[in-house]
């Protein structure tokens, strides 16, 4: 899994649906060059139509909406929900500037080695060999981003995770809170349910004859494993001499769990007819329902509640931040107001 911190600046930097913050703080205005204009502004800093138009764009790709034309229905709808996220990202980017938060070549250079390393272990965990740079490369393709590209975005969205560290930094979740969570969840998010480790062997729909002959092979001290590997016509277990791993309930079909589940720990059954053929199953080992207990998931938990405590935290200062530097919006870009309730003026921002 991603750290908190090389997850947020992957997202940002290779789904950034955000232009460059700019200062000043003057009123918005619908009279400069088309994509220029301000469509919202506070003190600090402003958003502008461009600005607007290419978070809609990523908007529509990521819900699969297709083009949205602007002034169409759909239009309004896409402002009303990047509006809030853009103008929030220009502020803490504003307060990135007021405050000397800069970022360096280096941890540029360090955040793209992090998500070279990330990217390279989901590959591995989804049976992908490939090098970090490779991985990376491939995420930047589907992306549709350049390595430059990347760096600059993180370049601009880095001081923004900076700014969410000084203002929530000190933010932890209790011993207390950490236990109470854990009591109210364990069974459901900590707890194993029982499962059966097993191997099999498989015989197609036609195949019921050869899979009493093998029951009666095994029976008279033949190798389970061995007839696996050379009959089985399970592509997924045959080479590991049939083994399936555990299963817990509701994971295979019904014929096959019921035999599993009523059979004797080291006994054989079978052939146990499915839709996929004739069965010979045999259970290795039971293993009870297991709960992990508090000591070993503590940290776990202590950090997913830090994490939304610090999210909630931030997400407060920035509203605070939007009542303290006076945003003010064009009609139909204030998230606040339905778009059916703006004035006809475009140059009568609201406050």
């Amino acid at each position: 899994m991603f750290s908190r911190r090389g997850a947020a600046v992957l997202g940002l930097a290779l789904f950034a649906i955000f232009g460059a913050g700019a200062c000043g703080a003057a009123d918005p205005v619908a009279n400069q060059p088309s994509g220029a204009e301000r469509v919202a502004t506070f003190e600090g800093g402003e958003v502008t139509q461009s600005e607007v138009q290419d978070a809609v764009n990523t908007y529509a790709q990521q819900t699969g909406a297709g083009e949205i034309e602007p002034g169409s229905p759909q239009y309004e709808l896409a402002v009303q929900q990047v509006m809030p996220t853009l103008v929030q990202t220009e502020i803490a980017s504003a307060y990135a500037r007021e405050n000397g938060i800069e970022v360096t070549d280096e941890e540029v250079d360090g955040e793209v080695e992090t998500i070279k390393t990330e990217l390279a272990s989901q590959a591995e965990a989804a049976g992908q060999d490939v090098s970090p740079d490779e991985a990376l490369n491939q995420a930047l393709e589907q992306a549709g981003l350049t390595e430059e590209e990347l760096r600059k975005e993180i370049r601009r969205t880095l001081p923004i995770q900076k700014v969410q560290e000084r203002i929530t930094g000190d933010i932890e979740a209790t011993d207390e809170e950490v236990e109470t969570y854990y009591d109210e969840n364990a069974e459901d998010l900590f707890t194993t349910p029982e499962q059966r480790c097993a191997r099999h062997i498989l015989y197609g729909p036609d195949q019921e004859q050869q899979a009493e002959e093998a029951m009666q092979r095994l029976e008279d001290g033949a190798d389970f494993a061995e007839i696996a590997r050379e009959d089985s016509q399970d592509p997924g277990s045959a080479e590991q001499g049939g083994d399936l791993g555990c299963i817990g309930r509701g994971e295979t079909v019904p014929n096959f769990e019921e035999a599993l589940f009523d059979a004797e720990e080291g006994e054989t059954v079978g052939p146990v007819e499915t839709q996929f053929g004739f069965h010979i199953i045999r259970l290795e080992e039971i293993r009870g329902e297991e709960t992990q207990p508090l000591d070993e998931v503590r940290p776990q938990i202590r950090d997913q509640l830090t994490t939304e405590q610090q999210g909630e935290a931030f997400t407060e200062w920035l509203r605070e931040q939007e009542e303290q530097r006076n945003v003010r919006y064009l009609p139909g870009y204030d998230p606040n107001v339905p778009a059916e309730e703006t004035t006809a003026d475009p140059g009568a921002p609201s406050e």
